[in-house]
């Protein structure tokens, strides 16, 4: 009989690595700058969609019909023309607009500046047809143009006001979807209807947008700078838009004239660079972004040291773009380039130097973070200029770019614990003992040391789901390990009383010492089942399983000593002959028998079949010797 050494199996030896989260840089592609407006020309069909929605949205107005509140607003000509009018009035109100339209037009033959009279003409107009665009809507649209910069009584104004809101309602989105189908084959045919219809409707800051930017995409920035800032002028929608397009088209402009005074500026001669903006043609000078320009150089001027820690511009937020994006804007541009064209090293270089000179500019920020993100370098830098530049809303992957800075950061301090993790547990694929066990929660202890580390460094929920799991994966192994290396020590234990016996037992003193080594082995076993679970508790049930066979096994060896003992007793006796006393002799023989018909009945199932004969002999031999 021998012991059997044993592997441990874990229930699970895997957790999962963190996953950096993917990023794509949509961000760098989109031109932000003034350098390329072509760019703007892919949401062409994308505004147009917009206008046609935003006016199927909205409700038409119910216009009230012009009666007698409009009468105190006429002129008294005292000429007997009032009755046209009047006239007018009533079957405007009636429904009977082309009669209506026969009076006025007798009536403004006669008074063609009469304000009411062109007023209730293209209400008229505008009634013939009030589900289509046609040409009478953009009949009266012309005629309330000029009514709109007229002084006019205010009640009469508010119902121009409200004609023309109705009808730029109608015209405006089949005039933009108009542009954005012809402007491609026939460029110069769409912007002229698309100005002309913009004259009708200034308040349309779409108009002026599209308009501006087909003449930037034309290379006439200054003319495209005169749309756009009329434009934000007038304009009572979408007024952001077009406002936007000015600021930057004045930044192109002003990029070029402002450009030796910004090349000053980055080689760090300031004073230089106040003289360049003096000598600047006062057409251009005369800006509020070269003003605070000028402001920014005079306040590092006052800071020696401003290198070191340049301060921020005393400025608003917009102003303060406005400042950085003249400064920089080309210059990110370049960088942006470099990044698509697989150049990171070198954006990264460039864009490391502007933010010496602007670090607080939200778009560079951004672009350093992403181009940091792509080479895989210096994350906690990346993620601090990820956060500048979500300040900026109108950066809208930056937020999305610094969940993935977070996810890169956790996982740098994070997947290295993981990956010696999986290299401790690969360790003892092979099979364990308990000396590789032990050395294997050595390394498991490190790392749960190195938990509330991991934890620190956890920046989104996916991370802190990982250390989550991470510790408990380690946990469980820890708790495995603890059991193994006790059913490990079981099984050496095993092995020890078994190796006592290798050479055979050679009597009953010897076999019931074994017996009771067994048996204390088999109460220990018991014990440590009890709180054992999984993989450990097979292990013991196995355990147990062989201390039961070797107890049984023993059993039948002690048997089968007993019944030689027996024998050698029986042989003992028969070879006294004639000199033993015979009634010594025959008392010996009933003891031995005794025994002998004992050990039959109660170890009948344990002999092997050479000990049962033998004792089936000795019985019938001392039973017939005792007749």
């Amino acid at each position: 009989m021998s012991g059997t050494g044993r592997d441990h199996t874990f229930q699970e030896i895997r957790v999962q690595a963190l996953r950096t989260q993917e990023f794509e840089f949509t961000e760098l592609i989109e031109t932000r700058g003034h350098g390329d407006f072509a760019e703007h020309d892919r949401r062409l069909e994308e505004i147009a969609r917009e206008a046609a929605a935003r006016a199927a949205s909205e409700t038409a107005l119910v216009l009230v019909p012009p009666v007698a509140a409009l009468e105190e607003m006429s002129l008294d000509l005292g000429d007997g023309d009032e009755d046209l009018l009047e006239d007018a009035r009533a079957n405007a109100a009636d429904g009977a607009y082309e009669l209506a339209l026969e009076l006025l037009a007798e009536y403004l033959g006669a008074h063609p500046e009469h304000q009411e009279g062109r007023y209730l003409r293209a209400y008229c107009l505008y009634r013939l047809d009030g589900k289509k665009a046609t040409s009478e809507q953009w009949e009266a649209l012309r005629i309330l143009r000029p009514l709109r910069d007229e002084d006019v009584p205010d009640e009469l104004r508010e119902r121009i006001a409200e004609l023309r809101r109705e009808l730029r309602r109608r015209l405006t989105p089949p005039e933009i979807a108009t542009y954005t189908e012809k402007v491609r084959s026939d460029p110069p045919g769409a912007q002229s209807r698309l100005q002309a219809f913009l004259e009708l409707a200034p308040e349309e800051g779409t108009l002026s947008y599209l308009l501006a930017l087909a003449q930037a995409q034309a290379g006439r920035l200054e003319l495209a700078l005169d749309t756009a800032e009329r434009g934000a002028a007038e304009a009572d929608v979408d007024r952001e838009q077009v406002a936007a397009l000015a600021r930057r088209l004045r930044l192109a402009l002003l990029g070029t004239h402002a450009a030796p005074a910004v090349s000053a500026f980055k080689t760090g001669d300031l004073d230089r660079a106040r003289r360049e903006l003096f000598r600047m043609d006062p057409h251009w000078r005369r800006s509020t972004v070269l003003d605070d320009f000028d402001a920014y150089l005079a306040l590092l001027i006052s800071r020696p040291g401003w290198r070191s820690a340049p301060p921020a511009p005393r400025l608003s937020a917009e102003r303060a773009e406005d400042l950085y994006s003249l400064i920089a804007e080309d210059d990110g541009q370049h960088a942006s380039m470099l990044m698509q064209t697989g150049r990171a090293d070198q954006a990264e270089r460039l864009l490391a130097h502007l933010l010496t000179l602007l670090p607080r500019f939200a778009w560079l920020n951004f672009l350093y973070a992403a181009c940091l993100y792509r080479l895989r370098r210096d994350p906690d830098r990346a993620a601090a200029c990820a956060e500048i530049a979500r300040t900026d809303r109108t950066l809208v992957q930056a937020g999305e770019l610094l969940e993935a800075i977070r996810s890169w950061q956790e996982a740098v301090v994070i997947n290295p614990a993981v990956e010696e993790y999986l290299a401790a547990m690969e360790s003892v694929q092979g099979g364990v003992s308990v000396d590789r066990l032990a050395a294997l929660r050595l390394r498991l202890t490190a790392l749960e040391r190195r938990l509330p580390v991991l934890r620190g460094a956890a920046r989104t929920e996916g991370g802190a789901q990982v250390v989550r799991e991470f510790g408990q994966a380690i946990a469980d192994r820890l708790r495995e390990i603890d059991e193994a290396m006790v059913v490990g020590g079981l099984y050496e234990k095993y092995d020890r009383v078994m190796s006592s016996v290798q050479g055979g037992i050679n009597g009953a003193a010897q076999a019931d010492r074994l017996d009771g080594s067994l048996a204390a082995l088999a109460t220990e076993v018991k014990s440590v089942r009890k709180n054992a679970k999984g993989n450990a508790r097979g292990q013991l049930d196995e355990l147990t399983s062989l201390v039961t066979k070797r107890r049984g096994e023993l059993e039948g060896v002690k048997a089968a000593i007993q019944v030689s003992d027996l024998v050698r007793r029986f042989n003992e006796l028969a070879q006294q002959g004639r000199y033993a006393n015979p009634y010594t002799t025959r008392a010996q023989l009933t003891t031995i028998l005794q025994e002998a018909r004992t050990l039959h009945r109660r170890a009948k199932g344990q002999l092997d079949s050479q000990s049962r004969e033998l004792l089936d002999q000795l019985i019938a031999t001392i039973s017939r010797t005792l007749r």
